[in-house]
């Protein structure tokens, strides 16, 4: 799957994706200049490789935007648009991505070390009792002020899930043997307030697809104090 996924055409898709998710999000107004972010299960690569470029353009270099997954690894091209980038750091050796293998509940990092952590449709890839362990893990490494970013389809009933998870197939090449676990908006709320989560901001927007459009929702969370 990752080789064919090298294929122009392929990237080309991702990068668009990437863009997409980033305008409807509106997540890039939260970053920090200098600084330093983890996405948990980070796929291909694309949408933490377009903010590392984007925020560089803006003059608002981040110190860093690593990667986890424990199932995919950036992709080649990925790594070489971000080396072109950083291309002193690529001579020395160093993996300009920071991609590293990990789980979202036993990340690699010290408590209150991290400006944010993002989770873009990864979630509800997620047995249920991992979600509750990989926020309590992203709470242990986030600095005081640090920010989560939650970015996930949205599902009401079980019509809305059958079509979101046809559709979460073909694009993530999975089986029907893979579960799924979606949440609605009122979930997603009712959970935050259980684990002491204050919504900064959220937003929603939809995507099409030939059954019909698929709803998802952006939260910029923040511990209470």
């Amino acid at each position: 799957m990752h080789q064919a996924s090298e294929l122009g055409l392929v990237d080309k898709g991702l990068q668009g994706r990437a863009e997409w998710v980033i305008k409807e999000t509106g997540i890039e107004e939260y970053l920090k200049k200098g600084g330093l972010y983890l996405d948990i299960g980070t796929g291909k690569g694309h949408i933490i490789g377009k903010f590392l470029q984007d925020m560089e353009k803006e003059s608002k270099p981040l110190a860093g935007f690593y990667g986890i997954d424990i199932m995919d690894k950036p992709l080649k091209k990925v790594q070489k648009r971000e080396a072109a980038r950083r291309q002193k750091e690529w001579n020395q050796g160093k993996n300009p991505i920071g991609f590293m293998w990990a789980t979202a509940e036993n990340l690699p990092v010290k408590d209150k070390s991290l400006d944010g952590i993002s989770y873009f449709f990864s979630i509800h890839h997620m047995e249920k009792d991992r979600i509750d362990q990989a926020i309590d893990e992203a709470k242990r490494v986030l600095k005081d002020d640090g920010l989560i970013f939650i970015v996930e389809d949205l599902v009401e009933d079980e019509e809305e899930k059958k079509i979101t998870e046809s559709v979460d197939r073909k694009l993530n090449w999975e089986g029907r043997e893979v579960e799924h676990n979606y949440k609605s908006d009122s979930d997603w709320q009712d959970y935050f307030k259980e684990k002491d989560l204050e919504i900064v901001e959220k937003k929603y927007f939809e995507s099409a697809s030939k059954k019909g459009p698929i709803r998802h929702a952006s939260y910029i969370l923040k511990n209470k104090i």
